[in-house]
């Protein structure tokens, strides 16, 4: 019996090429982990970068001194995680603290203006031979699912019986009563529960109509959007009030952000990408939206055509070009944007982008200081701390990025966040002049983030029309914002009012950061 023999020089060339091969996908695969965790980096750092670039920056890469070696990195991670650790469960001791602590806390006291139903609860024994001592009391919140009822109005006609009277009508029948929407089926309150819904509360029509038909109401999608476009049209002169107001400020902080738009004839499935253009009166607290098809700077240009004062915008091209020649208007940037973008090349040049961003840390603690001083800083204080503290610190990081550029490559993340910053460094200093100018653009980028929000829900608008009508509302309720001002009872009372003849002409009186101090709370 012929037994064969193995050949084992074979099966060793062949297990040392499988291992070859299995240390390649591994090298191959540690590779892809890398630049897999580099790009989540960079994508956690722009997703969170707007006013947290300092602590993360600061926070994880100040952990170990600048060209630390990677076995003290390794150390330090680990160290930190041990401290995560240990501030978990001391955090969580702490919350168990807080419950104990919260029981002995008095309980949510419920607004007078709702109504209280009282319940009364006596013992189910007999009473008899008992008297009442005193009594214990408990609120409890209630809720009323939306209820509807149908306003009829009715008007008699009066026919004259004595003929003789020929100096009277023969048939007399009462006016109707002025509305918002003449011929329309809706009440005011409902015109304002649709746009508060959809413009405050994110709700698309749709998702209103659905919600109307499990309460018995079957309203055709098209009598909603007919009768949320009426009351648009209806606040127009409110609008073209509160754009005046807004652009009468001489200091406006601008920003724009898309919309996308369907378009007659467009291909299934596809929009056209509108802008929200943005104009913000910190002063006066007034918002201004003004929509248009592209992102060019015909917008704008129009817009600010006469305006004179301080503008102050993001590094975008569209508003250099604008205001560049414009001796009308002091141009200014964003202070926040110039953070993010060094923020963003953290991960590729660690040491430069951790300096320039711990120098842009100093300028935001000197407002940070002005925002706390008790008592409040005068404008002249303000504009003295700034020259004495901030502008040095402006200085230095100019003359470090002139040092610096001509070292890194043009076309990394650190040379371009250098080339991003560079020009626009020289008017930064305008802001440290004046006691109203902000640092950054950041309470305009708040004032658009409900239109991001609202873009979640309802995707796009319906044709431009309809975008210019959403910003019309979304420039009244983020003034509303602004102000404090119930968005649903400023819009119901506001409705109400603008056919009242003792309105016409004098509709800035009604705009909300006015409203708040003339009107109060509707009746």
């Amino acid at each position: 019996m012929n037994t064969a023999v193995p050949d084992y020089r074979t099966l060793y060339l062949e297990s040392q090429k499988q291992l070859a091969e299995s240390r390649r996908m591994l090298l191959e695969a540690e590779y892809k982990l890398q630049l897999a965790l580099l790009e989540a980096a960079e994508l956690r750092a722009r997703r969170f970068a707007s006013g947290q670039s300092d602590n993360r920056v600061t926070g994880q890469l100040g952990l170990f001194p600048l060209g630390a070696s990677q076995a003290d990195v390794l150390a330090s991670e680990k160290l930190t995680a041990q401290e995560a650790e240990q501030n978990n469960l001391e955090q969580d001791m702490q919350g168990k603290r807080r419950v104990k602590a919260a029981a002995g806390r008095p309980r949510m006291a419920f607004p007078e203006s709702l109504e209280r139903e009282v319940e009364i609860i006596d013992p189910s024994r007999d009473l008899e031979g008992y008297k009442i001592i005193g009594q214990e009391e408990k609120e409890i919140l209630v809720m009323v699912p939306a209820s509807f009822k149908v306003r009829v109005i009715v008007r008699r006609k009066w026919a004259l019986t004595d003929p003789s009277q020929t100096d009277k009508k023969g048939v007399l029948i009462a006016p109707m009563p002025s509305r918002t929407v003449g011929r329309g089926l809706f009440d005011e309150s409902v015109l304002a529960y649709l746009l508060t819904s959809k413009f405050v509360d994110h709700l698309p029509l749709y998702r209103q109509r659905q919600m109307f038909g499990r309460i018995g109401l079957d309203i055709p999608a098209s009598t909603l959007i007919d009768n949320t476009n009426a009351a648009c049209r209806v606040l127009t002169p409110l609008y073209k009030a509160l754009q005046r107001e807004t652009l009468a400020n001489l200091y406006l902080q601008a920003d724009e952000t898309r919309m996308e738009v369907l378009e007659n004839g467009a291909k299934k499935g596809s929009t056209h990408r509108g802008y929200m253009w943005a104009y913000h009166a910190p002063a006066d607290g007034l918002v201004f939206f003004d929509y248009r098809p592209g992102r060019n700077r015909s917008g704008p240009a129009e817009i600010l055509a006469n305006y004179t004062g301080v503008v102050q915008t993001d590094g975008y091209e569209v508003y250099q070009s604008l205001f560049g020649d414009n001796r009308a208007v002091k141009h200014y940037y964003c202070m926040a944007h110039i953070r993010r973008k060094f923020d963003e090349a953290a991960a590729y040049d660690r040491e430069r982008a951790t300096w320039a961003v711990r120098q842009i840390a100093k300028l935001y603690a000197v407002e940070k200081q002005i925002r706390e001083a008790q008592p409040p800083l005068s404008e002249n204080l303000v504009v003295e701390k700034r020259v004495a503290e901030s502008q040095p610190v402006l200085s230095e990081l100019r003359g470090w990025m002139l040092a610096e550029y001509p070292k890194v490559l043009p076309s990394s993340p650190i040379g371009k966040a250098i080339a991003y910053a560079l020009p626009l460094m020289d008017s930064m200093k305008l802001y440290t002049l004046h006691g109203q100018l902000q640092i950054d653009n950041n309470l305009i980028e708040n004032a658009i983030r409900p239109i991001a929000l609202g873009r979640k829900n309802y995707l796009f608008a319906g044709t431009h029309a309809t975008a210019q009508n959403a910003a019309m509302v979304y420039s009244l309720f983020a003034t509303c914002k602004k102000h404090g001002v119930n968005p649903h009872d400023w819009l119901l009372d506001v409705l109400r009012k603008m056919n009242d003849p003792a309105y016409e002409g004098k509709f800035s009186d009604l705009l909300p950061h006015r409203w708040k101090i003339g009107q109060g709370t509707p009746a």
